[in-house]
């Protein structure tokens, strides 16, 4: 998650807390039924941005992981290329610079 969504979330959150705790203030009740209804908004709250965030995690991970083993499978592809043709040149150079013992110039085959 960049830090642009992070704040996002956050404020998500913030607001939907403060939305909770004034529409319970603002409703008709005793203040120890208030004081429940804000500790319980506020609890459910904190229990769906937990439950958000280890989906969030889980989900970054998984992402992570899959583009790890993409990586490692197109480097070790690339590698194997990139030694072939290695392999290949060096077998043409060597091919190349076989020399005629009489004249001492360089011979192809």
């Amino acid at each position: 998650m960049s830090d642009r969504g992070r704040g996002e979330f956050w404020a998500f959150v913030a607001g939907l807390l403060a939305g909770g705790v004034a529409a319970v203030l603002y409703a008709p009740a005793k203040g120890e039924e208030t004081r429940k209804k804000i500790r319980e908004t506020a609890e459910d709250t904190y229990h769906k941005g937990e439950e958000l965030y280890d989906k969030g995690i889980t989900e970054a991970e998984k992402i992570y992981h899959d583009g790890r083993e993409k990586a490692e499978k197109i480097y070790s592809e690339g590698r194997t290329r990139v030694e072939k043709t290695i392999d290949a040149i060096r077998e043409n150079a060597d091919v190349e610079e076989e020399i005629k013992p009489e004249t001492g110039a360089k011979a192809k085959k």
